[in-house]
Parts: C-alpha cells; sequence; structure tokens
C-alpha cells in the first residue's frame, strides 16, 4: 500500500455539490448541505443543550469530507451560551483527504461558518492522527487519515455525540459494517447520542445490536426518515492491564507546577493555560530558555523514516503539528524555508531513494532527486526559528507565572508537599534524571556546540543538511551542531576542536559560506541536550522501578501480565527530546493535557506506547537484563 492517501476523485453538480466517483455519491444533501447538518446531526444529538454544563464534550464522526459537519458544529458552538471555560473536541475519519482548494470551493458556500479559520489549518495530506488546535474557540479537531477501523482498534477516545455520515451503505458496506457498531460503542460515553440520514435495514440493527436504543424520526430533503439513537449500555474498558502507562489519567488538576522552562517546559505550560488550568513554570536558571533550548536560531525540519510504522507516523505528526503550533502562538519567532537535505552514507542514499519513490508526504511538503551516489531530499515549508522569541511567548499568558533559581532540593521539597489538586510536569532535560530518581530513566546528556555570526553579503533565507546542518536568514548565519558525550557532573563549554568540526561541516554544505564568513563575529554557544537509547522523547506518568518490576516479573518468562501497574497519576515527565526538542515539544504538552483533561489523544495507542517512559524497563524485562 502506498503511504500517500489516496486523493478524493470529484465530480462537481452545476450547484457546486461534489460527487464521489468512487461511491457514485454526494457528499451532502443536494437540498441545503449546511440545514442537513443541523437537522440530522446536531439537534438529534442534542446540542447544544447538552454541553451547556460540562467542561468538555466530544463529537466524533465517520467522514469528514469537506468539513462541513465540523463547520456547522463550531457555529452552533460559538453562538451557544457554553461555559467559557469549556472545550469542544471534534474526533473525525477520512479515507479520502480532499485538498484546500476543493474544501474552499465547499464550504465557501456558506457565509458565517468561519470557512476560512479551517481552510487556513486544513489537514496535510498523509497518513494517521493530526490534531488541529483552535485556542481562540476552545475547539481541538483531531482528523484520522486512513482506513475507520484502523482508525478505531488503534486509537481511544469516548464520544458524548457520534455523526455517521459516510456514503451511502449500499456504496460503502465496509464503513457500516457490524465490527465498525461495535467499535462505536466501545468509543461511547453515558448518554452518548447518535445521529444519521441513513434508514437502512443493516444499519439500524447493527446500531441497535451495539446497544444503542433506536428510533426513526423525519427526514432531511428528499429522505422521508433517518434515524437516531441512544446509548444505553455501560462504558466499557478494556481487561487487560496497561502495562505501558499511556491510559493513565491523573485527577483534573486545579493547577500545574511545570519544572523547566525550556521548549518542553513552555509548550506544556501553554497549553495548559489555554485550557484555563493555572500554571507554575519553575527553573534553575535565572531565565527561561536558557539551555538547550537558548540557540540564537533553530531549524525544524523532519526526520523521514521509509516505512510507515508508529515510528514514522510520530516523527510527521510532531513535524506537522510543531510548525502549526509556532505559527498561531509565536508567528514572530518562525519563517518558513526550504531544506535541502543530502544524504550522508549508503544507508541514508537507499532510504531516501525509498522516500522520493513512497513518500509519506505530498510534493508540497517533500521532493528529491537520487542518483546512484548522490541523493537530495527537500524539505518545503520546515522553518527556520528563533528560540528565545518562541518560548517567550509562549508562557506570555495571564494564567503563567514563573519562578526562576530555584535548586534541586527545591524542586523535590516541592513536589513532596504537593497534594492531588496538583499536577507536577518534570520538563527538566537531563535533571529530570536527578529529579525522578526512582524511575532510573537512561537518559545520557549529549553536548552541542553550534556556531553563529554573519557574512560579508546578505542573501535569501536558505538552509542545508547534511548529518550537520547550516542555515542564513539575510547576513546572519548559524551552523552545527556537534553531537559529543558528557557526564552529568560536567558544565557544557565551548571549544576550539569543536569549532573546527562545525567549520569542516559549513565547509561540505557550502563551501561559498565559508568564503564569506567573517570570522571576527563568530561566536560559539555550548548546550546539553538529554537523549534516549532509542532517540525517542520520553512523555508519561512517574513511576518506580522497584514497585513496577514486582508487578511486570511475568514479562520475564513471557506470561501475561495480570495486576495493574502502579504509578503516580499527578506526577509526570517530559524530556529526552535530544536534538529534536523544538520539533517533539509541542505534541508531546498536546498529549499530556489530553491526558490530564480526559479529552481525545492526538497519539494512537502504539504511539504513546513508543514514547512511555516504561518502555526501557519493559525492553529489559524481556531481554532478561532487568
Amino acid at each position: 500500500m502506498a503511504r500517500l492517501p489516496d486523493k478524493p476523485d470529484l465530480d462537481w453538480k452545476d450547484d457546486g455539490t461534489p460527487v464521489s466517483r468512487v461511491f457514485d455519491d454526494v457528499y451532502f444533501s443536494l437540498s441545503d448541505g449546511l440545514e442537513e447538518t443541523r437537522s440530522v446531526f446536531l439537534k438529534p444529538c442534542g446540542l447544544p443543550e447538552r454541553w451547556n454544563d460540562r467542561k468538555s464534550f466530544t463529537v466524533a464522526e465517520l467522514g469528514f469530507g469537506s468539513g462541513l459537519n465540523f463547520l456547522g458544529l463550531l457555529d452552533l458552538w460559538l453562538n451557544s451560551d457554553r461555559q467559557l471555560d469549556a472545550w469542544l473536541h471534534f474526533v473525525s475519519v477520512e479515507k479520502f483527504l480532499m485538498s484546500a482548494e476543493d474544501a474552499a470551493k465547499v464550504v465557501g458556500r456558506w457565509n458565517g461558518i468561519r470557512a476560512e479559520d479551517l481552510i487556513s489549518r486544513w489537514p496535510v495530506r498523509t497518513r494517521g492522527l493530526q490534531r488541529i488546535v483552535f485556542e481562540e474557540f476552545n475547539v481541538t479537531l483531531t482528523l484520522y487519515v486512513g482506513d475507520v477501523r484502523e482508525w478505531l482498534i488503534s486509537h481511544d477516545f469516548k464520544a458524548d455525540a457520534w455523526f455517521l455520515d459516510g456514503f451511502a451503505p449500499a456504496k460503502n458496506d465496509s464503513m457500516w459494517a457490524e465490527s465498525v457498531f461495535e467499535s462505536i460503542a466501545s468509543h461511547s460515553a453515558e448518554g452518548c447520542r447518535i445521529g444519521t440520514y441513513t434508514v437502512a435495514g443493516a444499519v439500524r440493527r447493527g446500531i441497535a445490536a451495539a446497544g444503542f436504543e433506536v428510533s426513526k424520526a423525519e427526514g432531511f430533503g428528499r429522505k422521508r426518515e433517518r434515524l437516531e439513537a441512544v446509548w444505553r449500555g455501560s462504558t466499557r474498558t478494556s481487561s487487560e492491564p496497561d502495562i505501558y502507562l499511556t491510559s493513565v489519567r491523573p485527577d483534573r488538576p486545579a493547577n500545574v507546577t511545570v519544572i523547566g522552562a525550556g521548549i518542553a517546559g513552555a509548550s506544556v505550560a501553554r497549553s495548559f493555560a489555554a485550557r484555563g488550568v493555572p500554571v507554575r513554570v519553575v527553573d534553575q536558571a535565572d531565565g527561561p530558555a536558557c539551555g538547550a533550548s537558548g540557540n540564537p536560531m533553530a531549524l525544524i525540519m523532519p526526520r523521514l523514516d521509509a516505512g510507515d510504522t508508529p515510528q514514522a507516523r510520530f516523527l510527521v505528526q510532531s513535524y506537522l503539528f510543531a510548525l502549526s503550533f509556532y505559527q498561531v502562538l509565536a508567528p514572530d519567532g518562525i519563517k518558513p524555508v526550504d531544506v535541502d537535505q543530502i544524504a550522508q552514507s549508503e544507508n541514508e542514499l537507499k532510504r531516501f531513494g525509498k522516500l522520493v519513490v513512497d513518500p509519506p508526504l505530498d510534493e508540497s511538503w517533500l521532493s528529491g532527486e537520487v542518483s546512484s551516489d548522490q541523493a537530495v531530499l527537500t524539505h518545503r515549508n520546515a522553518g527556520l526559528i528563533y528560540p528565545k522569541a518562541i518560548v517567550t511567548s509562549l508562557l506570555d499568558h495571564p494564567l503563567i507565572s514563573m519562578e526562576y533559581e530555584k535548586s534541586i532540593s527545591d524542586i523535590n521539597a516541592s513536589i513532596e508537599r504537593s497534594d492531588k489538586e496538583t499536577l507536577f510536569v518534570i520538563a527538566a532535560g537531563q535533571s529530570s534524571k536527578q529529579i525522578l530518581s526512582d524511575m532510573r530513566l537512561p537518559l545520557s546528556g549529549k553536548m552541542g556546540q553550534v556556531e553563529f555570526g554573519t557574512i560579508s553579503e546578505s542573501g535569501n533565507l536558505s538552509a542545508q543538511a547534511s548529518g550537520t546542518y547550516a542555515f542564513r536568514d539575510g547576513s546572519d548565519i548559524l551552523f552545527g551542531a556537534t553531537f559529543e558525550d558528557i557526564s552529568d557532573d560536567h558544565t557544557p563549554d565551548v571549544s576550539s576542536a569543536a569549532r573546527a568540526e562545525n567549520l569542516e561541516g559549513l565547509r561540505k554544505l557550502g563551501p561559498d559560506w565559508v568564503d564569506k564568513l567573517n570570522p571576527e563575529t563568530l561566536l560559539s554557544r555550548a548546550s546539553v541536550r538529554s537523549t534516549t537509547p532509542d532517540r525517542f522523547p520520553v512523555m508519561g506518568p512517574a513511576f518506580s522501578v522497584s514497585e513496577v518490576s514486582e508487578v511486570l516479573a511475568p514479562i520475564r518468562t513471557g506470561a501475561r501480565v495480570i495486576e495493574s501497574v502502579p504509578s503516580n497519576p499527578n506526577l509526570f515527565v517530559v524530556t529526552g527530546l535530544g536534538s529534536r526538542g523544538f520539533t517533539f515539544a509541542p505534541l508531546l504538552a498536546e498529549t499530556l493535557v489530553s491526558l490530564a483533561l480526559d479529552a481525545p489523544s492526538p497519539l494512537a495507542r502504539s504511539e504513546l506506547e513508543l514514547i512511555a517512559p516504561v518502555r526501557f524497563l519493559i525492553r529489559a524485562m524481556r531481554r532478561g537484563q532487568a
């Protein structure tokens, strides 16, 4: 299967209504698509009344299409007497994602429904989950691009309402299969309601068999009848122990204390503050972004894998979410840039070749040239960022307070005195290992030195990478970085050897830049990046290795774990971001906030396991090393 999702094969009626050639069906009623949304989905699901007294409300949908149902729901949300601190979550699935241009052509027919707000942040054509946050509306959109059954078995959430809006059951039977109805039931919260336009017998029987009370109601437009349903069963939970602790959800915090004022801590703080939760940020330094997040410039570009794996999807999702996150919340701190990435080894040459043939992103994001001895990938719309400006912007929120120059002992004492109303998040880079010593996190420090200065003539924004990287903005240039082991008791310091290594890297990437470099302006900066053995970050609840090892003991013999794995639900960690801190941090923060506030996760279960702190202990036990 190709990694890029299929495009919809569209035809258009005279009035602009889209028709799928694949399914020979219209996307919505010819009478009025928006009124159909209101009559067939919003009203039958009891909206807006059902969210009036809720802190959070989740609507799920089968068939995102042009986004018209989302926009109709958003319009109702913005015009209802909702609580100012409430949040609306919309989760949906779409196998054939429209282009932004086609979607704009469709939804632009209706005035006053915030169509431009959706089109300007339209999902990217890539497989898997994408989270889009509309902070200004207290709304999140989580779209899964792919097969409906794959989505429902891989993503955990509970919906308060379902819009069943796939193409007609007779033409798209896979979306209306019995297994889909069973999965809908397992993803339904108490009192969940369903609205759909069809009254097909198989649909009616399937919904009823899954545990819903089904009734017919007056249809819309040319349809005489439609279906409504109410979930009468109990909320279903898995009987299998959660050995990766991916479903640990803290008590909804009254406030949050974040340890660390780098990009990880700032992203967590801003994401909680956006949801109305007061945040206190504490750091050992005398200001924000003093460690690895403090370089004068940095580059956000993806690390693309050749296969369609949880690792590959996580890398793409993190990259796309980070770009959107900064463009919305810190627009002065990011500039779009195309990055030419040159293969630096035989293995990388082969990987680039596979990516060009079977890319995870379309040509608006990725292109490449490959020969027998050279390969170059061009990442379009990557980001050149100004870290200090970004971190400062994220922390500039009325619900965020700052405390600096706090010692490790002060931090530990604060955690010990905490109550259940406070969620602590340790986002302190390599110091996280010292603060959370019982977890025995396998973090190692890597010192990275960069060089920055000016060149003799101003030029266009440009960037290149090949192991090392170099980029320029006007006459400003930054290049590096080294990647050296450093022990926890050593302080990072610049060296002439590291500068020589960086200059050699620049010479390979851009010989003309070396010739135009003004040596007297050149400055060096060194910092420590916290890394993990598998180069993926850590995000999840704290635990004690000694306590967890007892429960996980059956793993050593391949037996099934029976007991629940103990953890501290009011103490989380976000660390090990390595050299991709600005790429990973926003999505990790969004994931943590979703867990804490009992909202749909932006990551699939396998992706949550990929970043779970306990993964290292589980792997060691399976290998007989723990």
